[in-house]
C-alpha cells in the first residue's frame, strides 16, 4: 500500500520516544511501523522530534461579527501564527467586543472561521459564563453546549463578563449540566478594588511600572483559587482548569482536587516582574508577572509534572496600544508564533523531558476538552503533528511573525530550536518560518 504521506523519525508520546514510520491517508493516521512504509510524499525527520500536534486551550483571536478588533488579530492571521508556532488546535476565548455569551454569537464566530481561516487549523470556542446567562429562568449556558467545547468564567472584571464569587455554586452547577469543562480566570476583584482605594488614599513609593503588579497582588489569585475550590464539592463531575497560574502557592491548593487542573503561560515561566521595568507595558499581563524566585519555583513545578497545560494566553494588541502608560495600556502578550521555540527552550535549556511536553502540550488538553480524536500519535487519530528541530537556533524577530499585531515579548531572544514542520489534518503546512501549503 502506498500512503498519501509517510513521516519517519523519533515520535514522542507521553510515555516514551520511539523511532517509527507513520502512514497517513485522508488526514488520518492509518499505519505505524518500524520500517517498510511507502508514501506518495515522504518526510524524513530522524534528527527532529515528532510530537502530536500542539493544542492551545487558551487564546484570544480577537475576531467576532463586529470586526472591531480585527486590527489586532483575526481568525486568518491567528491561524497562521499558530501554524508557525507548531499549534494545530486552538480554543478561542469569548471576551471579544460582542462577547460569546449565547449560541448565536458562537455560531457567527464559527462562520467567520470557516470563511477566513479555511481550515488551516482546527479552531474551537469557549462560551462565557456570566451573571446574566446563569440567572434563574435563563438557558444561556445550556443553549451554547452544542456550539462550544468548554466554558470560561472570569472572577475579575473583563469586559463586563465578571462573576461574583457568591454566585459560583449556581454557575458551576449550570456548567455541570452541560458535561463540558470549565476554565476560570482566578483573581479576586474585591482585593483589586481594595488595592485601588489604598493607592488613592496614601502616598506610595511604588514606581509607576510597579503599580499594575501591586494592584493585582498574589493574594488576589490565591483568594480566588480558594473560592473556586471551596465550591468544587458542588460539582465533582465538572472538570475545572485554573487559567494562567502565576503564583507557585496556588499549585499546592489545586493539586488537592482530582478534577481541578491548571495551566501556565510561557511569559510566567520566562519573565519576572523586574523585566517590566525595561519593557514597560509590553509585559503588562493579567495576572501580572511575579518575582524571580516565584518564576523558578513555577518552572521547577512544571518540570516535575505538577502543571497540566502549557497555554499561550495569546493576547495580541498593537505596538501603539502597548506603548501607552502602564495604566492605560491593555494587558496581554502574543505567544502563538513563538510557542514551538519556547517548547524547545524548555527541553534544551530547562531539561524538561520531551515526553512531558507531549503530555502538557497535546495529550492533556485533548483529554480535558474531550477531543478524543487527537493528542496522541496512534492509528485512527487525526494526522496532526509538530516536528521540532532542536538543533536550529532561532533569534526571534518581528520580521518572521504571522500575528497581525507584529511583535513578540521574546523579540531579540535566541531559542534553542524551531518548528520544522506543522502538519494539520495530514497536510504539511510549514517549512520552518514559511507557510507552504495553505488550504
Amino acid at each position: 500500500m502506498t500512503h498519501n504521506l509517510v513521516i519517519e523519525g523519533k515520535v514522542v508520546s507521553p510515555e516514551a520516544i520511539n523511532e517509527v514510520q507513520i502512514g497517513i491517508d485522508g488526514g488520518i493516521i492509518t499505519k505505524i511501523k518500524k520500517q517498510g512504509l511507502v508514501g506518495e510524499r515522504e518526510i524524513e525527520a530522524r534528527r527532529s522530534l515528532i510530537f502530536p500536534g500542539f493544542i492551545d486551550l487558551h487564546a484570544h483571536l480577537r475576531e467576532d461579527e463586529s470586526k472591531a478588533w480585527n486590527y489586532k488579530e483575526d481568525f486568518r492571521s491567528g491561524a497562521e501564527a499558530a501554524l508557525h508556532g507548531g499549534i494545530t488546535t486552538v480554543v478561542d476565548m469569548p471576551n471579544t467586543p460582542l462577547p460569546g455569551i449565547n449560541a448565536e454569537r458562537i455560531r457567527k464566530k464559527k462562520e467567520l472561521t470557516y470563511s477566513k481561516s479555511k481550515g488551516l487549523i482546527d479552531i474551537f470556542f469557549y462560551g462565557a459564563v456570566t451573571e446574566s446567562n446563569t440567572a434563574i429562568n435563563t438557558n444561556g449556558i445550556a443553549d451554547m453546549q452544542e456550539e462550544v467545547v468548554a466554558y470560561k468564567m472570569y472572577l475579575a472584571e473583563t469586559g463586563g463578563l465578571s462573576m461574583r464569587v457568591e454566585l459560583l455554586p449556581e454557575a458551576i452547577k449550570a456548567v455541570e449540566a452541560t458535561s463540558k469543562p470549565l476554565t476560570i480566570h482566578c483573581e479576586d476583584q474585591e482585593i483589586i478594588e481594595a488595592r485601588k482605594e489604598e493607592l488613592k488614599s496614601k502616598e506610595t513609593e511604588w514606581t509607576r511600572d510597579e503599580l499594575h503588579s501591586k494592584l493585582r497582588p498574589e493574594e488576589a489569585e490565591l483568594s480566588a483559587v480558594k473560592h473556586v475550590l471551596s465550591n468544587v464539592s458542588v460539582s465533582n463531575a465538572t472538570k475545572i482548569n485554573i487559567a494562567h497560574v502565576s503564583v507557585y502557592e496556588s499549585l499546592a491548593l489545586i493539586k488537592r482536587y482530582e478534577n481541578v487542573h491548571c495551566e501556565v503561560t510561557p511569559h510566567h515561566l520566562f519573565f519576572n516582574k523586574s523585566d517590566v521595568m525595561s519593557k514597560k507595558a509590553f509585559l503588562k499581563t493579567n495576572p501580572p508577572l511575579r518575582t524571580e524566585q516565584n518564576r523558578l519555583r513555577l518552572l521547577d513545578a512544571f518540570r516535575a509534572g505538577a502543571i497540566d497545560f502549557l497555554a499561550t494566553d495569546h493576547a495580541p494588541h498593537t505596538k501603539d496600544e502597548k506603548a501607552l502608560d502602564i495604566f492605560e495600556a491593555p494587558a496581554g502578550v502574543p505567544n502563538l508564533d513563538t510557542y514551538g521555540n519556547f517548547v524547545a527552550w524548555l527541553i534544551v535549556q530547562c531539561r524538561v523531558p520531551p515526553e512531558l511536553i507531549s503530555r502538557v502540550c497535546a495529550y492533556n488538553p485533548a483529554m480535558f476538552l474531550g477531543l478524543g480524536d487527537r493528542g496522541r500519535i496512534e492509528v485512527g487519530k487525526k494526522a496532526n503533528f509538530t516536528v521540532l528541530d532542536l538543533r536550529k537556533r532561532v533569534k526571534i524577530s518581528s520580521e518572521h511573525l504571522y500575528t497581525k499585531c507584529g511583535w513578540s515579548p521574546f523579540e531579540g531572544y535566541e531559542f534553542s530550536g524551531a518548528v520544522k514542520h506543522t502538519i494539520s489534518n495530514g497536510v504539511v503546512m510549514t517549512e520552518y518560518d514559511e507557510i507552504i501549503d495553505e488550504k
